[in-house]
């Protein structure tokens, strides 16, 4: 944060209180060596907090009561009764603020960490939450894509290897009646850097577009269906793909 925002963020006065951790009291003391201003307004809220710490919480000294006392011609024996009240009730009111000052300061620090405990179990709480919402996502998925799977009109195509590489083949899943196609690429090589697989379908003799294909995944994908295709085929195309097939790129092809 810049120097403004942290002069508004109230780590100064928690760090007078003694209410930082150790991660925020490096923070402060880095600010206080890059900003002249900044430790000079630090300085001056440890000797306020001193002085009046010192004005509220130390009782007066024994003499300096006694030259009170004879000041104003009084004996410990023989002084008023009245002005013996009022002198013990002053000290008295002085010492009740002092309590009540170190009650506050730890309310006041107590209700810090509460803060500090609350916004780290939001946090996780939160995270939790987006976590159980993907795994949620996933298992949805999992699960459409096995109904698919079972359905009764989905066939699997297996795209063999055209011999431009070796030991690759392809299985897609077709369902004309849910019009819907999903491609398993687990037995496809990774795609070298900067180039992707891209998918399609012969249709009349013109080969159309069913999509990109995630050659570092090994889960089953989606593609689009095109109605009317004849036979499904897999390139590898530069990252991003084409809009026509590198034929002389083509790795696998299977008949419908």
């Amino acid at each position: 944060m810049d120097k403004d925002k942290f002069l508004n963020s109230g780590l100064i006065e928690q760090y007078v209180l003694g209410l930082t951790d150790e991660r925020e009291s490096e923070e402060v003391e880095r600010y206080a060596e890059a900003f002249p201003e900044i430790k000079t307004q630090l300085e001056s809220m440890r000797k306020a907090m001193d002085e009046y710490a010192r004005q509220y919480t130390n009782l007066p000294p024994e003499e300096l009561r006694t030259r009170m006392m004879k000041g104003t011609g009084e004996s410990e024996e023989g002084r008023p009764k009245g002005k013996g009240s009022a002198g013990r009730g002053g000290w008295l009111a002085r010492g009740t603020m002092a309590l009540l000052i170190v009650l506050s300061l730890l309310f006041y620090q107590r209700k810090v960490v509460a803060d500090r405990e609350y916004k780290a179990l939001s946090e996780e709480y939160q995270s939790f939450q987006k976590e159980c919402s993907r795994r949620q996502e996933e298992l949805q998925k999992l699960n459409e894509v096995y109904v698919f799977l079972k359905h009764e009109n989905t066939v699997p195509v297996r795209l063999m290897s055209t011999g431009l590489v070796k030991e690759v083949e392809a299985v897609a899943y077709f369902n004309q009646s849910a019009r819907k196609v999903f491609i398993n690429p687990t037995h496809l090589p990774a795609p070298p850097e900067g180039n992707t697989y891209q998918i399609w379908a012969d249709v009349g003799g013109k080969m159309v577009s069913m999509g990109l294909i995630d050659g570092h995944s090994r889960k089953i994908q989606p593609v689009a269906f095109i109605e009317g295709s004849e036979s499904l085929n897999i390139t590898l195309e530069p990252e991003g793909g084409s809009e026509e097939p590198t034929v002389a790129m083509l790795y696998v092809s299977g008949g419908l």
